[in-house]
C-alpha cells in the first residue's frame, strides 16, 4: 500500500512536466508602452523605415531576414486597416524595429537563408524584437512593443513564416492603444 501511494504521488508530480514537454508553444506575448497624450485616432498611414546596416544588431541579420520581418509587420498593419506607404513624407507614423540577439549556438554546414548571419559557424537562438512607432513631427517614439522570441532554425520554411506572422500579430495586438 505504501509503495502504491509513493508511485501515485510521483506520477502526479511528473505529469505536469511530461505534459509541458508535449505541448505546443504558446502564442507570442509582448509588452507595450505608449504616449497617453498622443492622438492615435488620426493615424492611417505608416512608413516602415529602412533598417540601418551600421549598428551591430542589424549587421547580424541577413538582408533576406530584414525583408521577411518588414513584410510580416507590413502585412499585419494592412490587415488591421492601416496603409503602409512608400515614403516617410506620406506617413502619419514611422515604424522602426530592432532585433537584439542572444544565446549564440554553433552552426554546422551551410545556412542558406538563415534568420541570422552565420559568422564562423555561429548563429543565434533567441532574440528580442523591439518595434517603435515614431511621430514624424516630434521625432519621438509614441508607441513601443517588445517581443521576446525563439529564432527558427529554418527561416525560409512555412513554419517560420507562420511564426513571423504570429509574432507580428502579437506585436500589434494592442495597436492602436485604446
Amino acid at each position: 500500500m505504501k509503495m502504491y501511494v509513493l508511485r501515485t504521488i510521483a506520477l502526479l508530480l511528473l505529469m505536469p512536466l511530461v505534459s509541458a514537454c508535449g505541448s505546443t508553444p504558446a502564442t507570442p506575448t509582448t509588452t507595450m508602452t505608449y504616449d497617453k497624450q498622443f492622438n492615435f485616432t488620426r493615424i492611417h498611414k505608416v512608413f516602415i523605415e529602412p533598417s540601418s546596416r551600421t549598428d551591430a544588431a542589424t549587421i547580424q541579420i541577413s538582408d533576406a531576414q530584414i525583408r521577411r520581418i518588414d513584410s510580416a509587420l507590413g502585412d499585419e498593419l494592412t490587415r488591421k486597416g492601416f496603409e503602409v506607404v512608400s515614403t516617410s513624407r506620406q506617413a502619419d507614423l514611422l515604424l522602426n524595429w530592432y532585433l537584439v540577439t542572444k544565446d549564440p549556438v554553433a552552426e554546422s554546414g551551410d545556412c542558406d537563408g538563415c534568420d541570422m548571419s552565420v559568422d564562423g559557424g555561429t548563429r543565434y537562438s533567441k532574440g528580442t524584437l523591439i518595434v517603435d512607432m515614431v511621430d514624424p513631427m516630434r521625432n519621438q517614439a509614441v508607441w513601443r512593443s517588445v517581443l521576446k522570441t525563439e529564432l527558427t532554425a529554418d527561416p525560409g520554411s512555412t513554419k517560420a513564416d507562420q511564426a513571423r506572422l504570429a509574432a507580428a500579430a502579437a506585436i500589434f495586438a494592442q495597436f492602436p492603444p485604446r
